[in-house]
């Protein structure tokens, strides 16, 4: 599953600095990544990467996340390469982006290995945030899939893009697949619409976003119904990212319901509400350096009110 393939780090507004931050070291081969560090200080901590949970402490430090890239684009040739290898807090080593890619024309292109899934505005890396949390509640990410093994097809123009994406985990039995469309004839305006069907769920996920001047409003829509577990998830988010100089801040608001709908009629099916608003003001402090402050308030009907701090800074290269 996977990311738009070729415009990722360009799709990046706030973050316009990593599509630069590259070293070259031949003429084919180059070497891109970054340092995540944070503090958070916390009612319920989790991790950034994964949404679960990072100790019973209220407060957290670490390096979040070390992360080293290689790109291989030999000249004249319709073949590339990308791996990613991620060192993250949990002292767990990933590949997460490992793929070849076969461009049949400028517009239409073949990919096989470990991708990211098509879904979600919010990025699975830190740079490719606007503030340091997910969107659904304690910071869980609301979409229902990741990194996966897979081949997909992708049709990119100037107006619109399509994408197709065959694969699946390691423990499922059956294929798992995404659809993917985009359309960005208007300037300035993204519009997406992915759904999944996997054996284990279904997952339809859109999103718009709008860049007006200095500022940049985005709507996502994500429901999830879980096949095995019988737990659906629905999940709204609007953003509003306003830049002024090298500095920035972000207001974002996100709210959902999670229910379980049981096939026993003696169990009783139950439903919880929840919203998250989170304020991140930031600042580039050069080419390479990004920091910034987030405050975040959970809201979960019958369990209360929960408030999550944190400090990032990133290093990338």
């Amino acid at each position: 599953m996977k990311k738009e393939l070729l415009t990722m780090l360009a799709s990046s507004a706030l973050f316009a600095y990593s599509a630069n931050a590259e070293i070259v070291l031949t003429e084919d081969l180059s070497v891109s990544g970054y340092i995540d560090v944070a503090v958070v200080d916390g009612d319920d901590l989790t991790n950034t990467a994964n949404g679960d949970p990072a100790g019973e402490t209220n407060t957290s430090s670490s390096v979040a996340e070390f992360e080293l890239g290689f790109a291989f684009t030999p000249a004249e040739e319709p073949f590339s390469a990308v791996a990613e290898l991620s060192f993250k807090d949990d002292d767990d080593v990933d590949f997460e982006k490992v793929m070849v890619t076969y461009a049949y024309s400028d517009a239409l292109s073949f990919t096989a290995g470990n991708m990211l899934t098509y879904q979600g505005f919010e990025a699975a890396d830190a740079t490719g945030l606007y503030q340091f949390s997910y969107q659904g509640v304690n910071n869980s990410v609301a979409y229902s899939a990741n990194y996966a093994a897979g081949a997909s097809v992708d049709y990119v123009t100037d107006s619109y893009e399509l994408g197709w994406w065959i694969g699946g985990y390691e423990d499922d039995a059956e294929s798992s697949y995404e659809y993917y469309s985009a359309y960005t004839g208007i300037e300035n305006l993204t519009a997406k619409f992915i759904f999944a069907d996997d054996p284990n769920y279904e997952t339809y996920n859109t999103w718009v976003s709008y860049d007006y001047g200095d500022f940049t409003f985005v709507a996502e829509y994500t429901s999830t119904d879980n096949e095995g577990t019988e737990l659906d998830q629905e999940v709204f988010m609007a953003l509003v990212y306003y830049s002024f100089g090298d500095a920035g801040l972000t207001l974002r608001y996100s709210s959902g319901e999670m229910s379980f709908d049981s096939d026993d009629d003696d169990a009783l099916d139950q439903s919880v509400d929840f919203y998250r608003i989170t304020i991140s003001p930031s600042y580039a402090f050069s080419d390479s350096v990004f920091g910034l402050i987030e405050y975040s308030v959970d809201d979960v009907k019958g369990s209360g009110t929960d408030t999550q701090l944190a400090a990032e800074l990133i290093f990338s290269f």
